[in-house]
């Protein structure tokens, strides 16, 4: 296989340095944050949204290991790579690859949101110590371990995934360096305890398809919960079936996720700094602003007028017309 650069190719070190936004056309955008942690690791988000195909030629110049995690898939992603490897992008999903000197086609439709922890392997080896037989062999020849699974890897990759979108979002860090070089490091140690579920079962795999058939559903609407009954049909599992594998695969309740990713979204919207905490609490189907204010304490410690004062604050102003909360 060549390793010469191609005139057409994009350079993944350029990629996640260089280009914090892409606007391809209408309907055509990719965005990336990167956050480096210390010498020879960052963290990467990438959020990109395509109404029709793209196609993007890259050239894995990086020299990294990548624990990358896909948290969103909302349509089909896939690599093929010059040597006839085809890697197709599972949500919910992750792999372990290093892969230098290595080009490939990397194709979306609809939107991705991906995040990944890009360790130099110097660096991952003073870390992991003396890697095993499959860790040794990727290092040595480059490749791909895909895959991995579980709650716990989920939860930790959904978490810092929302920490770089609101990070972003208001060009300001709400959590210490070291918070994030700690989950980075939880998440490494996550994907390297998670090894071997590719494979797992034909059956454990079509009951997790089920299973985020009805998180789909679950998080449609973030202003109304479905019931319970209607997601045990959407997943065609029973009721307590159903919850256990959501705590299994997304490591919560169908209740507790739907709340976490409601107050998640409230407080992106806060973060954005464009409307009022009772404009929030209503498009979340919230009537009562005391009954959101305590949704919103219990799972970030400070009431929802908090942030709103410190988004108003940072633009001049400190009037919030919403402040019920």
């Amino acid at each position: 296989m060549s390793s010469a650069i191609g005139t057409s190719d994009i350079l993944v070190s350029q990629l996640v340095t260089n280009v914090p936004e892409m606007a391809l056309g209408q309907g055509r955008c990719g965005k990336v944050c990167k956050l480096p942690l210390q010498d020879g690791v960052e963290i990467v988000r990438w959020a990109g949204h395509f109404e029709q195909p793209v196609e993007l030629p890259l050239y894995d110049d990086s020299e990294r290991i990548s624990f990358s995690f896909n948290c969103n898939l909302a349509g089909q992603a896939d690599c093929l790579f010059e040597d006839g490897v085809h890697h197709r992008i599972e949500d919910k999903a992750g792999r372990i690859s290093y892969s230098p000197g290595r080009r490939g086609i990397y194709r979306q439709q609809g939107a991705l949101e991906n995040l990944s922890v890009m360790v130099r392997p110097d660096v991952f080896l003073t870390w992991m110590g003396q890697p095993d037989s499959e860790l040794r062999n990727l290092l040595a020849r480059g490749g791909y371990a895909s895959w991995h699974r579980g709650g716990e890897l989920l939860a930790t990759a959904q978490w810092l995934n929302r920490m770089l979108a609101e990070m972003d979002a208001s060009h300001a860090s709400l959590r210490h360096s070291l918070w994030f070089q700690g989950q980075a490091m939880s998440l490494i140690g996550l994907f390297l305890e998670s090894r071997g579920s590719d494979t797992e079962p034909d059956s454990s795999k079509a009951s997790d398809r089920r299973l985020m058939r009805a998180r789909d559903r679950l998080l449609s609407d973030l202003s109304q919960a479905p019931a319970l009954a209607e997601l045990a049909r959407v997943a065609s599992m029973s009721e307590p079936s159903l919850t256990r594998g959501f705590r299994r695969l997304f490591g919560n309740s169908p209740h507790g996720l739907f709340q976490v990713e409601r107050m998640n979204a409230a407080r992106l919207r806060l973060l954005q700094g464009q409307v009022s905490v009772s404009v929030v609490a209503a498009e979340l189907g919230y009537t009562n602003m005391s009954h959101f204010a305590e949704a919103f304490r219990r799972q970030f410690a400070i009431l929802p007028s908090e942030v709103r004062l410190c988004t108003s604050g940072s633009s001049g102003s400190t009037r919030d017309p919403g402040r019920d909360g």
